[in-house]
């Protein structure tokens, strides 16, 4: 059981969670409409939300996440299944690559230990995952504009 906090909801999970829609959208040259993301982030928050509060073993939070990306995908933002399941994939490695990346260089630059990182506050916690959020925000903005020009409308 993993009670997120209401600040880590909101300043973290929610603009993560919106940044994987997006950017397993953009892979695909999908316009971004927010209405469907916006659903599908509420959702998707939502479900890990309740998915962490239940007594699961380590992890099996994370397998539910997956899925329920995958499922949003496909039914809100309306990709066809194989492209559901690779935005799914391709969102959430990115996300993990980068978080493991940026997190280890500021563990790293400030010298902090792992449990370093586990003692800070909620807010903490919640701004030392900002600077990777960033980095994929405008990586997938960068994708957009640079190399995405004829992209299709999606829902």
């Amino acid at each position: 059981m993993d009670k997120v906090p209401l600040i880590t909801l909101l300043f973290y999970s929610l603009p993560e969670s919106f940044l994987i829609f997006s950017f397993g959208l953009v892979i695909y040259k999908k316009v971004i409409k927010p209405a469907p993301i916006v659903l599908a982030t509420v959702c998707s928050v939502l479900s890990s939300y309740i998915a962490r509060l239940l007594p699961l073993p380590y992890g099996v939070h994370t397998i539910i996440g997956f899925l329920v990306v995958f499922i949003l995908f496909y039914t809100v933002l309306g990709l066809s299944i194989k492209q559901s399941l690779l935005s799914a994939l391709l969102s959430l490695g990115t996300l993990v690559a980068l978080e493991n990346t940026i997190l280890n260089f500021i563990q790293y630059y400030l010298h902090f230990s792992v449990k370093d990182v586990i003692a800070l506050s909620p807010l903490d916690k919640t701004l030392i995952g900002w600077p990777h959020l960033f980095v994929w925000a405008v990586l997938t903005f960068f994708i957009k504009k640079k190399y995405l020009t004829n992209q299709t409308t999606v829902c």
